[in-house]
């Protein structure tokens, strides 16, 4: 028995030093500080290339050296192409020393045309060092933008990959600790019985050396004792202990990835569209682009148009909000703060199709508003709110003409009075009256509350739906000609067409007659 409990007292337990006591989260988090992985750039990629055909690496270099052959070839000095023929002064001087006046006139005209043609030529060469200034800052901006793209890309792939790992390592460290409990229990178990045989040993050693001392109380606690010698713990087996595993991902799972960041961006010659011209209107902007690219001609697009308040170069920021989609080649965007700026840009809508420049830009013109001047109406929100107070049928108008061609301008009713008749509306006018304008006259587009619509006075067959709270009508013009605007109205999903001659600026109105009962928004 004593060799069995020496050979336990001599276990190695230098496995205890590994329980230590955490006392709080910051201890724990500077215990298991795990260091990140870094790229190894030496590693190769797990895709192998065909080795029949060339990687894209070596089509691109190869490319590029024809490229640069070629544009030495005209970075050389050829002589033979600035070559002028030289005159034969002796065999042409020999008869006169004095040219004729037509003579010297001729030639004299001719070294002026020729200092002119040299002068358009030096304006061309100018033209071109620019050309080619701007095709180096073009290269070095997307140079930059690569750079700070796939670096980017990197940071956030090395941090993902590094949290998943230490992850990983924190979960491992949980089972190993959690199989190592019922080890633990099972030790102590192991370390009791030890102790209690010990204290068994040291009594009967102790009878035995001090026979003067039995007595039968303290054998009896002996034999007790002794009784429950013999009782193993049981200690599981190694294929009983728990095999802490990791499930490598599968390599087709690392092939995809891989494939995807390898398809990542693309360099376009030019960029497929391009913002042509940008005018400013009432609390907006009108907004014209044109595709660049003859490739993308050949079939309907989709354009995107895109918005950040303030001054956003960096091309992959958050703050840009879609303001259009379609298939149009303008539009308008609304609501914009007046002499704030804000950035612009479109995009057809396709897989790996670069934006177009940003532009910078803002608008001077405040929002549309009413005029001031009428007591039949409140006008509040900055002038773009009216209600109306009386009951009395009147005409508001306005603050000025501030309606034109390549405009758009939105009626919201906010209150609606559901006794409306065809003698009240909203309209665009040329030449306002006064208060009592009924707007069924020449140089008038007026919409009822019934949505009957009236064109220079005359009914129209279309109709739109009846005015309701809630509902918007959006007028939008467009110059068809110098003397006719193609007017088009909206509302709740219906829409009418009219070209029609009229002046412009022109003004919008608002006719209605019940008290609280009809409140509508411009914008």
């Amino acid at each position: 028995m004593e060799q069995i409990l020496e050979a336990l007292s001599n276990q190695n337990l230098s496995d205890k030093s590994e329980i230590e006591q955490v006392d709080n989260r910051d201890e724990l988090l500077d215990r298991y500080m795990i260091k990140p992985l870094i790229p190894n750039p030496s590693k190769n990629s797990v895709i192998s290339n065909n080795g029949n055909e060339k990687t894209k690496k070596e089509e691109l270099l190869t490319r590029l050296t024809y490229t640069l052959k070629k544009l030495n070839q005209y970075e050389r000095n050829v002589d033979c192409d600035t070559n002028v023929a030289q005159l034969d002064a002796e065999g042409i001087f020999t008869q006169k020393e004095v040219l004729s006046q037509n003579v010297e006139e001729n030639i004299k005209g001719i070294i002026q045309s020729v200092q002119e043609y040299i002068t358009k030529l030096d304006y061309q060469l100018k033209d071109l060092d620019n050309a080619d200034q701007q095709i180096e800052n073009n290269m070095m901006r997307t140079l930059k933008d690569i750079d700070g793209t796939f670096q980017s890309l990197l940071d956030d792939v090395c941090y993902e990959i590094n949290k998943r790992r230490e992850e990983l390592i924190l979960e491992t460290e949980i089972h190993k600790h959690e199989s190592l409990i019922p080890l633990r229990a099972c030790r102590r178990e192991v370390e009791a019985q030890i102790q209690n045989a010990q204290n068994i040993i040291s009594m009967s050693e102790n009878m035995l050396q001090h026979p003067h001392r039995y007595n039968a109380n303290r054998f009896g606690k002996i034999i007790a004792a002794s009784n429950d010698i013999g009782r193993i713990p049981a200690v599981p087996y190694s294929e009983e202990l728990p095999n802490i595993n990791f499930d490598r991902p599968l390599n087709s799972c690392k092939e995809e990835i891989i494939e995807q960041i390898s398809k990542l961006g693309c360099i376009s010659r030019t960029v497929p569209v391009q913002i042509t011209n940008i005018e400013e209107r009432p609390a907006g902007l009108f907004v014209k682009w044109h595709i660049t690219n003859p490739e993308y001609t050949a079939e309907e697009q989709t354009f995107v148009v895109e918005k950040a308040n303030g001054e956003t170069l960096d091309p992959t920021s958050c703050e840009f909000e879609t303001v259009y989609k379609g298939s149009e080649t303008f539009c308008f965007v609304r609501n914009i703060p007046v002499n704030q700026p804000v950035t612009l840009r479109v995009r057809i809508q396709a897989d790996n199709v670069a934006r177009s420049v940003h532009h910078v830009t803002r608008t001077s013109i405040p929002p549309y508003s009413w005029e001031l001047d009428n007591k039949n109406y409140m006008i509040t929100n900055n002038g773009k709110m009216a209600t109306k107070l009386t009951d009395t049928i009147s005409t508001l108008f306005s603050h000025g003409p501030q309606f034109d061609a390549n405009h758009i301008i939105e009626f919201k009713f906010l209150e609606v009075s559901p006794e409306g008749e065809d003698d009240e509306g909203i309209a665009l006018v040329y030449d306002p009256q006064d208060s009592h304008d009924t707007l069924k006259r020449k140089a008038s587009l007026m919409i009822t509350c019934r949505g009957k619509i009236f064109m220079d006075g005359d009914e129209k067959l279309m109709r739109l739906p009846r005015m309701r709270c809630g509902a918007n009508i959006m007028i939008s013009a467009f110059r068809k000609n110098a003397h006719v605007l193609r007017v088009n109205v909206e509302s709740e999903n219906k829409c009418v067409t009219y070209d029609w001659r009229v002046q412009t600026p022109l003004y919008f109105a608002a006719r209605f007659t019940e008290y609280k009962k009809w409140s509508l928004m411009i914008k």
